[in-house]
């Protein structure tokens, strides 16, 4: 009797978790498929490192920007912050050494404190205002670095490989993954931030900062940002890089949003944005492991996008985070 009570709680359970995560049962499917038509690609070592790597890049990109979102605010300046912070590593290595690297976090904090300030106080939309930053930033670091890439060297420690078959970065990552998942699930801060992306004036009533918890959210995606692009630095090419890709602003915002933490705020978290990377990451390595022409892959991007979009909107409303 104990063991078909156990059985039914774990059915229970599982049940509850994929109604709660749904972005599961697509991440299975895509295994499903994409294993069926290429086993042999699909299940070899060489994608299985280009997933964990692809993987990292997405995350720690994302990571941040799901706090603000939580709020009902977008930021979109986490590319910004890896390009200056970058080029300023390049700039101040002969001063500082290898200490410069520390300026990739302290650009963080501080282009998270500027926006939260700005926008709590101004009122300025942050789509608005992080794009400009992000824009900003992109014309800074190519003016100080002269307008092409500037490699720099000494901090090959990063990817150097630990355990084999596994990036190093994957491992790097994993205090800054569990950082991020404590805050939500462990400090009252996960609900403070749900409330006002739910209610901005109801949470404001019932006695939450709001400025305040604004304010923190976008100096926690900002120090988030910093410390993950340390990782991504290396990782990325090991050089400041100047040119802005739209690949990496949409990307991250694909995983926020496939995870379940929708762009109106109120739900989700880092949490789901782990769950959405690991989903867009089997997607894409799937579709590159097919003929299709990049354009093709590009465009299946934006069309899951929108569906995300569409679904987290009107599936994921007033769903208490987990």
């Amino acid at each position: 009797m104990n063991n078909q009570n156990r059985k039914k709680s774990i059915l229970v359970a599982i049940k509850q978790t994929l109604k709660m995560h749904p972005v599961i049962i697509v991440f299975l499917a895509l295994v499903v498929i994409f294993g069926s038509i290429y086993p042999g690609s699909f299940f070899s070592p060489i994608n299985f490192k280009a997933i964990l790597r692809q993987f990292v890049t997405l995350t720690l990109f994302a990571l941040g920007p799901s706090f603000v979102v939580l709020t009902g605010r977008l930021d979109l300046s986490y590319v910004g912050i890896w390009m200056l912070g970058g080029t300023l590593v390049w700039l101040l290595k002969p001063i500082l050494g290898m200490f410069s690297i520390i300026m990739i976090p302290v650009t963080g904090i501080a282009t998270g404190l500027f926006i939260g300030v700005i926008q709590t106080k101004a009122k300025i939309p942050s789509f608005i205002l992080t794009l400009s930053l992000l824009v900003t930033y992109t014309g800074v670091a190519a003016l100080i670095a002269g307008g092409y890439p500037r490699a720099v060297d000494g901090y090959g420690f990063i990817t150097a490989p630990l355990i084999r078959l596994i990036p190093s970065t994957f491992i790097w990552s994993i205090p800054v993954i569990i950082a991020a998942v404590f805050l939500m699930k462990c400090t009252r801060m996960c609900v403070y931030l749900n409330a006002i992306g739910s209610n901005e004036e109801g949470a404001r009533l019932a006695g939450i900062n709001v400025d305040k918890y604004k304010i923190l959210a976008f100096m926690l995606s900002g120090v988030f940002t910093g410390i993950g692009a340390i990782i991504l630095f290396q990782h990325l090419g090991g050089s400041a890089q100047v040119e802005l890709k739209l690949n990496n602003i949409v990307w991250p915002l694909v995983a926020i949003v496939l995870g379940g933490t929708p762009l109106t705020g109120g739900s989700g978290g880092p949490q789901r944005t782990l769950l959405g990377a690991i989903t867009f990451t089997i997607f894409y390595r799937g579709l590159y492991l097919s003929p299709l022409h990049p354009t093709m892959i590009t465009l299946l991007v934006g069309i899951v996008l929108i569906v995300a979009i569409i679904i987290s909107a009107r599936g994921l409303k007033g769903v208490t985070v987990t």
